[in-house]
């Protein structure tokens, strides 16, 4: 023992003269800097560099400071002070950080700062403290508090809950925390406010008026209604702004007084029930009354009941009389519209009311008043056209042009005279339904009158009149005006009693008849008087021409529809067979009829509908019956090519015995020329933004693809879209927010047409300027 005590003694001495004898030799600073790199490089040890590079720390000695600092600062510390505490580089804080929160349980590296549990635990303690206080508390407002994620908080939140905080998740809105009291306390008053409730209550109210929970509302309501504590529905959606809570028995006694209501009235209006707080009146209606045969007019339902009390007072006023306003037998509380449905509906259904043409939107006439009308102009027509014979106006009109509608619309050959060629381009851009510079746009000016009849005739007898009446100056055959018409009625014992309104309308509507059986007579007197075999193979040509410069356009028009899908293309072909086609069949079939002697009676020849075709075929002999039947059948179909094999048969040496030459290039290229041209000429004359956009998008569509088309207004929208990809940018986009302003026009925004007004010149230059390749405009 004493031995292993000297031999300590002994040691400590050596060291003490160690520590007192002087160092012999001693390193430099840069001597240690440059060891210290050397094992840094042989991978003997690990070492970081402070920001002043003065220091040198190993990553355990790190992660002890940055646990010391942590602690420090209560378990929450920001990276960037954490840096300028070690006076360490971002990168290494950073990099041991995200360490430490992987290895270190309860530790987490969260928007750039170091948290730990000790934090957490504080900060859930606190949250509970305002949960007992409040009975509520959200993720959201949390996150504004405490400057730490949503989904970290609830996260942590989810760990502690039972534990720290004593609360539960909202089941539906899970960032939402409350208390089992706070639920029981607002179920309570939700169940107290609303059972006593005896009318619609608005949500809003009630959370406004007694500081409710918008959260807590709709889900408590949905328990206390399902476990029948409620008896009630809720209308308007899950939304406090638009809902509300409606009882049970306010609606059993709402639909009792609807029930009473239509028992003894036996109809329903809408407004009535939208004030009873019905949101949709129709479907309502229609759900509760399932069973009865009910009749849906514009502002109320009502029984078969009161059809049948108007049906018979009706016919009974009808019976002493010419004319009866179906207004007066309806009851007081229908409107206009209700007054056209009802007649929509009764008239098909009565014998005694089918024989009748309905007139100023309201008044039944009988047919045979109407024809005592224009039988009361025979002589008169007679007259006038053994006057138009002595005169030479038949000759002159046969000549030229009969039907706005047949010269409207096609790109022909021009005339001699620059202003002949003028006036025809304008013709052709302004032509009527069958196509041109509008492309089947209705821009014919209709009479005044016109507004007073309502179902008076199809679709055919309106373009007859338009075109008996655009006839008038070009062919110099003028029958009496609607005035003149209206003073010659008013002399008929028949028309004393009739409304002067009433007078007009019945002239407007004859007016085009009168006009076509005048031609009709006076060409019958013409041809019977000077039916030469010069002047019948005159005729034979000049209908020969006329159908060859057709078929000319319907091979162009044609070409056109293959620039789209199938569905547009079929759209497209079906147009063109119900304009410029029908133009074709109308010249063959009355070419036929004028062989045979046939007449087509009031309608003019070329403007037969398909029906009147039809009666027409009727009367041919059965060599042409059929063949003229399938291309008229042809003309129902959506195959172009159909259509012209059928014209071929019709216009072969059994039939008219007529040719049809196929246009060549040059010719085909100057029709398309002047067909330009008209359109150009009909932008530049007109003002209106509709018919600007229409022009405009299908003088570029002839521009791009180097054909043209055929389309009326409700195809341009499309149009305009197959030219996205060939249009530059800066076109199609001027284009495009034209369409969008005109789009809000229509819809009733008023506060875009002085944008329409100063984009007009714009859109018109961008049209007629912009050429292919490259967009460049002039």
């Amino acid at each position: 023992m004493s031995t292993s005590w000297d031999e300590i003694k002994r040691l400590a001495a050596d060291f003490q003269r160690a520590q007192l004898n002087t160092t012999v030799q001693r390193l430099s600073e840069r001597n240690c800097v440059e060891i210290v790199t050397k094992l840094i490089e042989k991978k003997l040890i690990s070492v970081l560099f402070t920001t002043d590079g003065k220091e040198y720390v190993t990553p355990e000695h790190v992660l002890r400071e940055i646990k010391d600092e942590l602690y420090v600062h209560g378990g929450r510390i920001h990276l960037s002070n954490l840096c300028q505490s070690l006076s360490l580089d971002y990168s290494v804080v950073n990099e041991k950080a995200n360490e430490l929160s992987k290895d270190e349980k309860g530790m987490h590296l969260v928007l750039g700062q170091l948290v730990d549990s000790s934090y957490l635990d504080r900060i859930f303690e606190e949250i509970n403290v305002k949960l007992q206080q409040t009975g509520l508390v959200s993720v959201g407002d949390l996150t504004v508090q405490y400057d730490l994620p949503g989904e970290f908080l609830q996260k942590e939140l989810v760990l502690r809950l039972g534990t720290i905080v004593n609360g539960q998740l909202d089941p539906i809105d899970t960032r939402i925390v409350f208390t089992e009291a706070f639920t029981a306390q607002h179920k309570a008053r939700i169940r107290g406010f609303l059972s006593g409730a005896t009318k619609p209550t608005k949500v809003s109210t009630l959370i406004s008026r007694y500081g409710l929970s918008e959260r807590l509302f709709f889900n408590t309501l949905d328990e206390l209604m399902a476990s029948g504590q409620l008896q009630g529905s809720v209308a308007g959606g899950r939304h406090d702004k638009t809902s509300s809570f409606v009882p049970s028995i306010y609606t059993r006694a709402k639909n009792d007084w609807i029930d009473s209501f239509y028992k003894h009235n036996n109809y329903l209006e809408y407004a009535t029930l939208s004030r009873l707080g019905v949101a949709d009146a129709i479907g309502f209606v229609r759900k509760r009354y399932e069973s009865e045969q009910l009749t849906y007019l514009d502002t109320c339902a009502i029984s078969g009941l009161i059809l049948e009390q108007i049906e018979a007072a009706a016919e009974d006023q009808l019976t002493g009389s010419f004319w009866i306003d179906v207004s007066t037998v309806c009851p007081s509380y229908f409107s206009d519209g209700d007054v056209h449905k009802v007649m929509d509906v009764v008239l098909p259904k009565s014998t005694q009311l089918s024989d009748t043409k309905i007139f100023c939107d309201t008044v039944l006439i009988k047919n045979v008043l109407v024809q005592m009308a224009t039988k009361r102009f025979d002589d008169v027509i007679n007259t006038k056209a053994d006057e138009a014979l002595q005169l030479g106006l038949v000759l002159l009109g046969n000549r030229t042009t009969t039907s706005k509608k047949m010269s409207g619309s096609k790109p022909t050959k021009g005339t001699d005279s620059k202003k002949d060629r003028k006036d025809e381009r304008r013709m052709k851009a302004t032509g009527g339904k069958s196509g041109g510079g509008t492309q089947g746009r209705e821009t014919k000016t209709k009479s005044t009158k016109k507004k007073y009849l309502r179902g008076g005739g199809d679709d055919s007898d309106d373009d007859g009149e338009a075109s008996a009446r655009s006839g008038k100056d070009e062919t110099g055959l003028t029958f009496l005006n609607v005035r003149e018409i209206e003073e010659v009625l008013k002399q008929d014992e028949n028309f004393e009693d009739c409304p002067e309104e009433l007078v007009s309308a019945i002239a407007a509507y004859i007016e085009g008849p009168l006009t076509a059986a005048f031609r009709e007579k006076a060409m019958s007197k013409y041809l019977s008087t000077c039916g030469s075999h010069d002047t019948l193979r005159k005729t034979h040509g000049e209908v020969q021409d006329k159908i060859n410069g057709l078929v000319t356009n319907v091979h162009l028009f044609a070409k056109g529809t293959e620039f789209f899908d199938l569905e547009m293309r079929t759209q497209l072909q079906k147009h063109l067979l119900k304009t410029l086609c029908s133009d074709v069949v109308n010249l063959v079939v009355g070419y036929v009829a004028q062989e045979n002697n046939l007449t087509t009676g009031d309608q003019p020849q070329t403007t037969l509908n398909s029906d009147a075709r039809v009666k027409l075929l009727a009367k041919f002999p059965n060599s042409v019956k059929d063949i003229l039947g399938k291309l008229n059948t042809a003309l129902n179909g959506n195959s172009i090519d159909d259509f012209l094999t059928a014209l071929d048969s019709a216009i072969g040496p059994n039939v008219c015995d007529m040719v049809i030459k196929k246009a060549d290039k040059k010719k085909e290229k100057q029709l398309m020329t002047n067909h330009r041209l008209a359109l150009i000429e009909q932008l530049n004359d007109t003002s209106e933004p509709f018919l600007v956009f229409h022009l405009s998008v299908l003088i570029l569509f002839q521009t791009f693809t180097g054909t043209i088309v055929h389309a009326t207004g409700k195809f341009v929208p499309r149009i305009l879209a197959h030219l996205e990809k060939l249009l530059p940018i800066e076109v199609y986009q001027l284009m495009f927010r034209y369409q969008g302003l005109i789009f809000s026009y229509l819809k009733g925004t008023d506060d875009d047409a002085p944008q329409l007004e100063q984009m007009m010149s714009s859109i018109k230059e961008a049209a007629v300027s912009t050429k292919k390749g490259g967009g460049d405009t002039t």
